[in-house]
């Protein structure tokens, strides 16, 4: 028996808007990220493979299949089938609870790496990177460094912002204009709201939080069951009651 070679494999997302990433990765959007260039990548590493991880809900049948072949027939060519399936596998496979992540992966030999303190590090060259994204937590002295360093080599710099109404995070650029994420790129968007730039999905002159006006708020200040309740120092013996009885019918 052969076991699966060990190469030292890179993680990229192929989304810089993904929330649970930022959480997990950039320290809850404190953090930045670097997008990387892969056509660029692959000019200074031609034959190391940069693909997308499937994601699966369950393992792949047709390994069996060639692991019968390998196994019975016995034929050199099954045993290379069998063997480059195994390695697709391992390394380009996730299950599907994963997909989130939009992953894909490069995974190079050991000889285009550097050892250091036990780690095989792959070094690149600068131009290999192309924008510099900073989360919406990222501490507000350190950002004229980063945008330093994106105007001297020649990076985008965006900021990533939360909105209030629009359904993904989005990005201001270094002009502090608007843009979103979409089909893979980093674009200008149709439509903002003109009171606070947030992205619109449809065409219209605010987003829903900027046309709530002082008269909305009062309405439903007034007719807020929650208020009425409390007015009448009802409130906690309701919340409690009813506490109960989605303890009973649970």
């Amino acid at each position: 028996m052969q076991e699966l070679p060990q190469f030292p494999t890179t993680c990229f997302s192929k989304s810089p808007i993904v929330s649970p990433m930022w959480a997990h990765y950039a320290d809850n959007h404190s953090g930045f990220v670097l997008e990387f260039d892969s056509d660029r990548i692959k000019e200074h590493h031609p034959h190391t493979p940069i693909r997308d991880v499937d994601y699966l809900e369950a393992p792949k049948t047709d390994l069996h299949d060639l692991l019968a072949k390998a196994s019975v027939v016995g034929k050199p060519r099954h045993a290379s089938w069998l063997r480059d399936a195994v390695f697709s596998a391992a390394y380009f496979s996730k299950y599907a609870e994963w997909a989130y992540e939009q992953e894909c992966r490069m995974v190079v030999d050991e000889e285009n790496c550097e050892e250091i303190v036990g780690n095989h590090i792959l070094f690149l060259p600068a131009s290999c990177i192309s924008a510099v994204i900073v989360g919406s937590k990222f501490p507000e002295p350190k950002l004229p460094s980063v945008k330093d360093i994106a105007g001297r080599y020649g990076y985008e710099s965006y900021e990533v912002v939360i909105g209030k109404s629009y359904p993904t995070p989005y990005l201001l650029d270094d002009q502090r204009k608007t843009r979103v994420f979409s089909d893979g790129q980093i674009v200008e968007t149709d439509f903002i709201c003109e009171s606070c730039s947030e992205p619109l999905n449809e065409e219209g002159e605010q987003c829903p939080w900027c046309r709530i006006t002082e008269d909305h708020q009062r309405h439903a200040a007034m007719t807020n069951p929650f208020r009425i309740l409390d007015h009448d120092g009802a409130l906690d013996g309701y919340l409690e009651d009813v506490a109960n009885i989605k303890r009973r019918f649970r």
